[in-house]
């Protein structure tokens, strides 16, 4: 089924500043998985466990493009029903960014779903380019050309979330179709990443570090470096191709 061969590898780690780790990561088969729990005293770490485990059940039964969308449905009930079966839980929520290799008319694709502002990000050629959607206030105001991406970094709204699982009675997910090539790679992870890294870091890291495992680690070691405000959590997806994609592309790591 699948299109593309993927190497992943990924990591959480705690931070340096926060006592829990709230963030939540899968890696499982053709599903790659990032979440970010909020609501504090370990409500946070429950709601991120949830919805993922939830993703990943429902997707294994219907692994197409609206069955990964579903599944997103079907993880914002579930934090929702555990808020509710536990009462001290109540407003609990994470966000959830998600990669998953889907068979749509028997044919395999690379699907992008989204609520929150955890992200996907594709390397191309030693550029960059966001796949995911931010659901924040500031990513509001970036896309209505209110203020500029970089202004966004350091605005004092930036952590407030428009959407995120577990909230609403139902959710909408931002869903985006990528076309990979062999010698890209795919990057998810959690704002504790991106709040401390800039772009230009993160693109050196993914260009320079070879095995997609010593690139994770560099990527949250970094962010550590920088502060570690937030839980951190990474996702790095070598894109590798099918046996009759096997050639490289042009400016492409050395393996």
């Amino acid at each position: 089924m699948s299109t593309y061969q993927i190497k992943p590898a990924g990591v959480t780690d705690i931070g340096n500043v926060r006592p829990t780790n709230e963030d939540y990561l899968l890696a499982d088969g053709d599903l790659f998985v990032v979440a970010d729990g909020m609501g504090g005293q370990g409500h946070g770490e429950v709601a991120s466990r949830v919805a993922v485990e939830a993703l990943k059940e429902a997707f294994a039964a219907d692994q197409t493009t609206s069955g990964l969308v579903e599944a997103v449905g079907q993880a914002n009930r579930a934090v929702r029903e555990r808020a509710e079966q536990e009462p001290e839980r109540r407003g609990m929520g994470t966000t959830i960014a998600a990669v998953a290799l889907v068979a749509d008319d028997d044919e395999g694709r690379l699907v992008v779903v989204n609520v929150g502002d955890s992200r996907v990000y594709l390397l191309h050629e030693e550029q960059l380019t966001r796949l995911s959607r931010d659901h924040s206030r500031v990513g509001e105001l970036v896309r209505s050309g209110a203020i500029t991406e970089e202004q966004a970094t350091t605005h004092p709204e930036r952590h407030i979330l428009t959407h995120a699982l577990g909230i609403e009675p139902e959710i909408e997910p931002y869903v985006a179709h990528a076309e990979p090539h062999p010698g890209d790679r795919v990057l998810v992870c959690s704002d504790g990443l991106f709040n401390e890294l800039r772009n230009e870091e993160i693109v050196d890291i993914l260009n320079t570090v070879g095995q997609p495992n010593e690139a994770v680690e560099r990527l949250v070691a970094l962010a550590k470096d920088h502060g570690g405000n937030d839980n951190i959590t990474a996702i790095v997806l070598d894109i590798e191709g099918s046996p009759s994609e096997s050639k490289p592309q042009s400016g492409s790591r050395p393996r």
